[in-house]
């Protein structure tokens, strides 16, 4: 009994404490998390979001401390971020400062984007500057209004200072850019073409003294009057000697060579004042086409064309070419438009061409004639006046062709002549150096390196009547004995012969070529005489003794009556010019004559 009623007390106990309860009575919290007991320091997780809402990363700070961390946005070429800082939610309102944490908590990054502006800039090249543009990412420039630049024709605007990509203007900027303007320069091409038809002709004897033509008056002569014949005695002052020699014969050959077809341009002249009134019509009609043109006048086909600064005008038509025959004739005359100078190139059938260049103060002109022939010739003149020029010629066919070569220089008071050309020297190695007068184109004398026997020799040459007391002379011809005498004497003419083993002579009198003209009335032309000249040679080491060696072996008294200053000229001409020359002679080719002269143009 007693127990049922100590049970029945615990139930009413406990009933009123779940009344109790009911009656809004909280009982004590639990602990906060991560805390499972009231020892251990409170920490939060702080979740951080890009502006995307995407999460970056978490981070857990101890509760009553700030939340931190750094954020930045990487611009991209279209867009600049920045950031403005963190947000407690999505696209919220930019936290003043993040608060201490109390709880677990999610930040948001809060940006900003600007769209990328990029600058197109603009390279006149030489027009006036033009204002660049700023361009959003993605837009387009706009095309300026042309630029004005006088004497010059706008091409259009390149995406490239070589001008290989043209804009397109409905292309997105995505960068920095530069566009260039191409500009042509605007050429008066009538006014071009008539300051090439009136200059395009050059005479090469311009460059060369009166005196040293074939055509100078004072020194032609009858061909009656040159001694052939020797096998009695001649008269000294009847010996036409003073001629030109073999090096500056080479010279006036290829120039007389070149006539037949200098004679061609004569066509040019009568088509001249057609092609100029026929070429501005056609400009007038056609001004935006006006590079390229071709006409008829008569048997002629007339082509001119202006292209990349050059201009070029040529001939085609068939015609009856003295020498030649009938033939197939181009004339091409071209002109570069910024210096001036001018080429004129002269096709005659299939095998024979010649190409000139004409500049400010200077010549030069290659030829292959009836395909044995090639050569090479150029000259200028200094500010001096001086004259310098180079020749080289090539004979044969190319199997077995000869080569010559020759080296000319023109002052004020001589004219001189190196070279390697010897056709009256059978064999002859060497080299030779003409010196002539100016005043009167007369031969003073020669100077001659050559090799015989293995000894080098150079030997001075002397016209016989620089010598006086040498009156009259004949030649003995006796095989390998034959022989001069001199003065109406039968004794036979000594050289001295220096040396023991393979003797030389100090002195000697031989027949060397000498070159001539006359001109023919019933012809009118200038006709070329090529005589032997008996010559008086001396070796250089010998020339301080030579008269008393002369004496000595000849019994005769000599004096030699050529001044000291020509002398000197004589040797410094050798001495100066002779390396230049073995220097030279190795410049240019059969091939390289051929390349220069090139081939006929294509219409």
């Amino acid at each position: 009994m007693k127990f049922t009623k100590l049970f029945s007390a615990l139930l009413l106990v406990l009933t009123l404490a779940f009344v109790f309860s009911s009656c809004g009575n909280e009982p004590p919290k639990p602990p906060e998390p991560n805390n499972p007991n009231e020892n251990q320091t409170i920490k939060y997780t702080i979740t951080w979001l890009d502006e995307t809402g995407k999460e970056i990363k978490k981070t857990e700070v101890e509760s009553g401390s700030v939340p931190k961390n750094d954020y930045s946005v990487t611009d991209t070429a279209e867009w600049d971020y920045t950031f403005l800082g963190w947000s407690s939610s999505a696209n919220g309102e930019v936290l003043t400062s993040i608060p201490e944490a109390t709880q677990h908590a999610s930040y948001y990054a809060v940006v900003s984007k600007t769209k990328c502006k990029y600058t197109v800039s603009f390279t006149t090249n030489g027009a006036p500057a033009i204002t660049s543009q700023s361009i959003e990412y993605g837009g387009t420039a706009t095309q300026p209004q042309t630029p004005e630049y006088e004497g010059h024709e706008f091409l259009g605007w390149y995406k490239d200072s070589a001008f290989t990509t043209a804009v397109d203007w409905t292309a997105p900027i995505t960068q920095n850019t530069t566009y260039y303007a191409a500009w042509k320069e605007e050429i008066e091409v009538v006014a071009m073409l008539e300051a090439l038809l009136a200059g395009y002709s050059v005479n090469p004897y311009s460059y060369l003294p009166e005196t040293m033509l074939p055509t100078y008056s004072a020194n032609l002569i009858s061909s009656s009057v040159v001694i052939t014949d020797y096998s009695d005695f001649v008269q000294i002052s009847d010996i036409t000697s003073h001629g030109f020699g073999e090096q500056w014969n080479m010279i006036i050959e290829n120039i007389e060579q070149s006539a037949v077809f200098f004679n061609v341009l004569s066509v040019i002249e009568g088509l001249s004042t057609a092609s100029v009134t026929a070429f501005n019509n056609y400009i007038d009609q056609n001004p935006q086409s006006a590079a390229s043109y071709t006409f008829n006048e008569g048997i002629y086909s007339v082509s001119i064309n202006y292209d990349d600064g050059i201009l070029t005008y040529a001939i085609d038509y068939t015609a009856d070419i003295p020498a030649l025959g009938t033939q197939t004739v181009q004339i091409a005359l071209f002109m570069e438009v910024e210096n001036g100078e001018k080429t004129v190139r002269v096709q005659l059938g299939d095998a024979n061409a010649l190409k000139y260049t004409v500049g400010q103060s200077s010549y030069e002109f290659a030829i292959k004639y009836l395909g044995t022939r090639r050569a090479y010739f150029s000259l200028e003149r200094d500010d001096y006046g001086n004259v310098s020029g180079h020749i080289y010629e090539f004979l044969g066919v190319k199997s077995a062709q000869i080569k010559s070569c020759a080296d000319f220089y023109i002052t004020d008071s001589y004219v001189t002549a190196v070279g390697n050309k010897a056709d009256g020297m059978i064999g002859f190695t060497g080299t030779i150096s003409e010196t002539y007068s100016r005043s009167n184109g007369r031969l003073i004398g020669c100077e001659v390196n050559e090799t015989l026997s293995l000894i080098n020799f150079d030997t001075l040459w002397f016209d016989l009547d620089t010598f006086s007391g040498i009156e009259s002379i004949k030649y003995v011809e006796n095989g390998d004995d034959s022989y001069f005498c001199l003065n109406n004497s039968s004794k036979k003419w000594t050289p001295m012969n220096v040396g023991t083993f393979n003797p030389s002579r100090r002195f000697d009198i031989e027949f060397r070529t000498q070159y001539f003209y006359s001109y023919n009335s019933a012809t009118e032309k200038y006709e070329k005489i090529t005589a032997k000249v008996p010559m008086m040679f001396i070796q250089e080491g010998n020339y301080d003794t030579v008269i008393a060696d002369i004496e000595a072996k000849n019994d005769i008294t000599l004096t030699h009556t050529v001044s000291a200053v020509h002398l000197a000229q004589i040797l410094s001409d050798y001495d100066t010019y002779i390396p230049v020359f073995i220097t030279n002679k190795e410049a240019m080719t059969s091939d390289s004559v051929v390349t220069f002269i090139g081939n006929k143009i294509t219409h």
